[in-house]
């Protein structure tokens, strides 16, 4: 109620206040101005002319990066100098001892490769002599098995040689040998 209003679009805003779009809604947010949907499909919000100016006149924050910046130009006091020797000292250090830690890391993975590579043909070798182990089995079992009819065979030769033995000495016997016994 007899306030003036300022109607602008977010893209308004961001131009004038010289905000990114995010910042611009954020504001808008945080401040609770109303918007109003525009019937080219642009959201206007309406800003208090009051609020708009004060946001004008305020100074804009430093970026980042200007803050960086400006901290990367040290200022050095006298007492200062020889701390910063001592850091500049102790950051060459940790810097040669990073070095020579990734200097070992290679050659640490450079020796897991080979084990790799040392342990894939130990395995592959022993697959091959498992195959080898069961060949030689299977023909262990042939030859067995051959050995058994083969020693059925002689005993079945033993038998009737037995009984042929028997024949042939009764039949060589006169009967009344055969007979007295």
């Amino acid at each position: 109620m007899g306030v003036s209003i300022r109607v602008m679009t977010y893209a308004d805003l961001e131009q004038e206040l010289g905000l990114k779009p995010a910042s611009a809604r954020q504001l808008v947010r945080r401040n609770g101005w109303r918007r109003v949907p525009g019937n080219d499909g642009r959201t206007r919000v309406e800003v208090p002319a009051e609020e708009f100016e004060r946001y004008l006149k305020t100074p804009i924050e430093a970026s980042v990066e200007d803050e960086e910046n400006e901290l990367d130009t040290p200022v050095e006091t006298p007492f200062e100098a020889p701390l910063v020797a001592a850091l500049s000292a102790h950051i060459a250090r940790l810097e040669r001892a990073l070095d020579e830690a990734e200097a070992a890391l290679k050659a640490v993975i450079g020796e897991r490769d080979e084990v790799q590579a040392l342990t894939a043909a130990a395995r592959e070798e022993a697959i091959a002599a498992r195959g080898q182990i069961d060949v030689l089995r299977v023909r262990l079992d042939a030859e067995r098995e051959r050995g058994l009819a083969a020693a059925a065979r002689i005993e079945e030769i033993a038998a009737d040689r037995d009984r042929w033995h028997e024949i042939t000495t009764r039949t060589q016997k006169p009967w009344w040998r055969r007979l007295a016994g």
